[in-house]
């Protein structure tokens, strides 16, 4: 009897261990072939507000201000590149004429070329112009005075140097090419000859010709100075060893220089 119970018992045990085992692997097999689950996530619709709107015009007009200020640059820049070859051509015209002067430097030929920039200095007088030539031609007038000075001592060499000087001035007054590009700002004209004036008064030598630039230095009535370019009614002068800028209308000739 008890036999019986204990074979009884040992099949109960192994029929609960087949069960658990089949249990363990449905399981396992549910875990293998459950699917993950997907989580959709909306985005939200952008909503348009009046500001939006009001941003989208002003990059739209900073982006066309942008393009105009960059196409007025660019015309800038091909007024200022004509402006230096006009400048270019007149003095190296001017070069030619000093040239061809130096080569008839005889007393008919000086006698001739101060005569004819006496008429030319004459007419220009009939001409209504602008105060910044209206300066250039009183340095023409200087010049026409001191070549008379050297043609008087048979210096024709050194006079036809001062006419030359002093067409080369004319010509820039009466260029009407450097006027159409000098509107609003004149040009820097280097002299080919330093002209010799004096200060009528105490000055203010600038740094850049203009009435708020920086003070160099002062210089005292009497100062010998010499001219070595223009802009429009400043002069870029060299007195010892300073050089700068004073106004073209508080100096004056220097009568006893000899260059």
């Amino acid at each position: 009897m008890q036999a019986i119970l204990f074979y009884s018992l040992k099949i109960a045990g192994l029929v609960l261990n087949q069960l658990a085992i089949i249990l363990l692997a449905l399981n396992l097999t549910g875990c293998v072939s459950q699917e993950p689950t997907v989580i959709s996530i909306t985005e939200p619709i952008p909503v348009s507000t009046p500001q939006d709107g009001i941003l989208k015009n002003e990059i739209i007009r900073l982006e066309k201000l942008i393009a105009e200020k960059d196409e007025l640059i660019k015309r800038q820049h091909v007024r200022q590149q004509s402006q230096a070859h006009v400048l270019r051509e007149v003095n190296k015209e001017a070069t030619r004429a000093q040239v061809k002067l130096h080569r008839l430097a005889t007393k008919p030929s000086t006698a001739s070329a101060i005569a004819e920039l006496e008429v030319a200095l004459v007419h220009l007088k009939q001409v209504k112009i602008s105060l910044p030539d209206q300066i250039l031609q009183i340095l023409a007038h200087r010049l026409l005075e001191t070549a008379s000075v050297f043609y008087s001592k048979d210096q024709y060499a050194s006079a036809m140097n001062y006419v030359a000087q002093a067409n080369h001035l004319i010509g820039l007054i009466i260029n009407q090419d450097r006027k159409k590009v000098s509107d609003i700002n004149y040009s820097l004209l280097e002299f080919h000859t330093p002209v010799i004036l004096r200060t009528k008064s105490n000055v203010n030598l600038r740094k850049e010709p203009n009435a708020s630039a920086q003070i160099l230095g002062v210089l005292k009535k009497g100062t010998v100075l010499a001219a070595n370019a223009n802009q429009g009614t400043w002069l870029r002068v060299q007195a010892d060893e300073n050089q700068g800028w004073v106004l073209g209308t508080i100096l004056e000739i220097e009568e006893n220089h000899n260059p």
